[in-house]
C-alpha cells in the first residue's frame, strides 16, 4: 500500500515539475487574448444576437496550441460554424493581443468527440461551404430572372414583330369598324 502511495506522490511531483511557471503564465495569457478577442465580436445582425462574441467565449475553450495550430474545442457545430466565420478576425486579433505568439490557424473539434477536427476536414460543416452553397443558389436565381426577363423581352418583340396579313389585317378593321357603328346605333 506504502509504495502506491509513494508511486503516485511521485508522478504528481513529475507532472507538476515539468511545468514551469513561464508556460502557464503563457497559457494563462492566450486564454485571457482568446477571451478579449471573441467577446469583441459582434453579430451582424444586433437584433438576433447582441451577446454573439460573450456566447462564443461560453461555449469554446482552447485545448491546444501546437505547431502553430491553436485547437479549439465547442459544445455545438453552430459555435464551430460562427468560429470558422470570423476566423481571419480571431486570428488577427490574438496575433495583435500576443505578437510572439505564432498561430497559423485555428482547428475545432467538437466536444465530445475527440477524433474529429473541424477546419479542413470536408465532411466537416463550415461558414466556407455554407457560404459557397448560399452564393450557388444566388447565381441560379439570377440566371432564372434573367432567363426570365429575356423570355418577356422576346415575348413583346415576338408580339410587336408579328404583322397580320395583309388579308386577315383587312378583316379586323372591317371588323373593327363594324363594331365602332353598331354601337352607335
Amino acid at each position: 500500500m506504502t509504495s502506491n502511495i509513494e508511486n503516485i506522490n511521485e508522478l504528481i511531483h513529475k507532472t507538476f515539475s515539468s511545468i514551469s511557471v513561464g508556460d502557464a503564465k503563457r497559457a494563462q495569457n492566450i486564454f485571457s487574448a482568446w477571451e478579449q478577442v471573441l467577446s469583441k465580436i459582434k453579430s451582424v445582425n444586433q437584433d438576433a444576437n447582441p451577446n454573439e462574441g460573450q456566447n462564443l467565449v461560453d461555449h469554446t475553450r482552447i485545448i491546444d496550441l501546437k505547431n502553430g495550430i491553436l485547437l479549439v474545442e465547442a459544445d455545438h457545430p453552430g459555435w464551430i460554424s460562427l468560429l470558422q466565420f470570423h476566423k481571419k478576425f480571431i486570428l488577427n486579433g490574438m496575433r495583435m493581443r500576443i505578437p510572439d505568439l505564432e498561430i497559423s490557424t485555428l482547428a475545432f473539434r467538437l466536444k465530445g468527440k475527440r477524433g474529429e477536427l473541424y477546419g479542413g476536414n470536408e465532411n466537416a460543416y463550415s461558414a466556407e461551404k455554407v457560404r459557397s452553397e448560399i452564393e450557388k443558389r444566388i447565381d441560379e436565381e439570377e440566371k432564372r430572372l434573367a432567363d426570365y426577363e429575356n423570355l418577356d423581352k422576346k415575348s413583346d418583340d415576338f408580339k410587336k414583330k408579328k404583322e397580320l396579313p395583309p388579308e386577315l389585317a383587312s378583316i379586323f378593321e372591317d371588323l373593327q369598324k363594324s363594331m365602332l357603328t353598331n354601337s352607335e346605333k
